[in-house]
């Protein structure tokens, strides 16, 4: 590990690491970032917490540690180092993820690419995963360029819900409405945040490992238009709960 990684802060559902990588291994992850065949993420109908207008976000292969999705650790690439500095640090993080072997084994990892204008809204980890994680990627940012992970203080959100903190409306015909996407109407997790209105958030701090506890409501406020063309290059994922089968 670096010798300034650090835990920058640690709470009961968050925790931050700074300094995960050397300045070789980042120098290396940003050549993966100039390079990458990104698509857009309406393409790959993976909208899913973006909202409507921001399906230009960019999006690149998802790799796995212990199981195969695009592609499966190790890829002889530079992927390989983020994900061997996020295992190889699991016990800094292990207050908001769990221990690596006793309550996760597998975890993936994505790059994403966001611009001015570009965020997610409000949503949360399935219950098959214990936390999810981001990684900052970029060579440098600034307080007022946006792009923060905002962490809601609620925790005892009905599971009905589902991971987008949204339902469709009850009709006659379908009284107990399921879970979907808010992508159009947010009426549900604006009701469940607004009651109190209050959380956290980081910044997008080059260098930072950002860990969220499962089930905590999240989302990435939009990049202000004082970013110009900087953008918010990041690596995330999720770590799978362990024995929960994959469907």
């Amino acid at each position: 590990m670096p010798e300034s990684l650090s835990v920058a802060v640690q709470s009961d559902h968050f925790t931050v690491i700074d300094g995960l990588l050397s300045a070789d291994q980042r120098d290396r992850l940003w050549n993966y970032f100039q390079l990458q065949p990104f698509q857009r993420v309406e393409t790959l109908e993976g909208r899913g917490h973006s909202p409507l207008e921001d399906g230009g976000v960019l999006r690149g292969p998802t790799v796995g540690w212990g199981h195969s999705w695009d592609a499966q650790y190790p890829t002889e690439t530079v992927v390989d180092e983020i994900m061997k500095a996020v295992a190889d640090s699991a016990e800094l993080f292990a207050v908001s993820a769990g221990k690596k072997g006793v309550d996760w084994e597998i975890f993936s990892a994505t790059p994403m690419i966001y611009v001015v204008g570009q965020g997610e809204v409000w949503h949360r980890d399935s219950d098959e995963h214990t936390a999810s994680w981001v990684y900052f990627a970029h060579r440098e940012w600034n307080v007022e360029w946006g792009g923060e992970v905002m962490m809601a203080s609620e925790r005892d959100i009905p599971a009905e819900y589902g991971p987008f903190l949204h339902r469709l409306r009850p009709m006659a015909d379908l009284p107990e409405p399921p879970a979907w996407r808010s992508h159009l109407d947010n009426h549900d997790v604006n009701e469940l945040l607004m009651a109190r209105g209050i959380g956290s958030y980081v910044v997008p701090k080059p260098n930072r490992l950002v860990v969220i506890r499962g089930g905590t409501p999240y989302a990435i406020a939009k990049l202000r238009p004082s970013a110009g063309r900087h953008v918010r290059a990041s690596f995330g994922g999720l770590f799978r709960k362990k024995g929960v089968e994959f469907t």
